[in-house]
């Protein structure tokens, strides 16, 4: 089974998520960011998961990553990573495919509702990637009205993130 875990992520725990999923799922899995995850690199992919943070209920805009940059949204005050492209972006490109998929995403503990995955599911699904798995969301420390108070993963969210990974590749199966 050819695996790709795609993530946008401005700190760090998008790709942290990112990398235990692909764990679970097994040797050849690979997460790559948006800007690593292209055509060549996702051609032929069985499974495709794509993964986000959550910015204001949805997928990073560019005025949500503008603020990022210009805010003190980080941990700590550290700087965001804008080097990839946004996950919008990389679901607009996405060629058409014939795989399955999942998708993520990171936030806040809050009443996020769909929150950012299930937009990209939506567009995984546009591009011809069915579902096997409903949208799941990881969190990360902090509060819905000051989400800079930390912004580290919660304990124990890469070992679940490392779990879903298995579950996906024995739906796989």
């Amino acid at each position: 089974m050819k695996a790709v875990v795609v993530y946008e992520s401005l700190w760090g725990n998008t790709a942290a998520i990112a990398r235990a999923i692909a764990e679970g799922l097994g040797p050849g899995a690979r997460a790559l960011s948006t800007a690593e995850a292209t055509s060549e690199a996702i051609a032929d992919a069985d499974l495709i998961v794509a993964g986000a943070p959550v910015h204001s209920l949805s997928l990073p805009t560019d005025k949500s990553r503008e603020l990022a940059r210009t805010g003190n949204l980080g941990p700590g005050g550290a700087p965001p990573d804008l080097s990839h492209p946004k996950m919008r972006t990389w679901l607009e490109e996405l060629p058409k495919g014939h795989g399955r998929s999942a998708a993520f995403d990171t936030r806040v503990k809050a009443w996020y509702g769909r929150g950012a995955a299930s937009k990209i599911l939506k567009g995984l699904k546009r591009a011809g990637y069915k579902p096997i798995a409903k949208a799941r969301g990881f969190f990360v420390s902090g509060h819905r009205l000051k989400p800079t108070t930390d912004g580290t993963l919660c304990d124990g969210e890469i070992e679940r993130a490392r779990l879903w990974g298995v579950e996906l590749a024995r739906a796989m199966e």
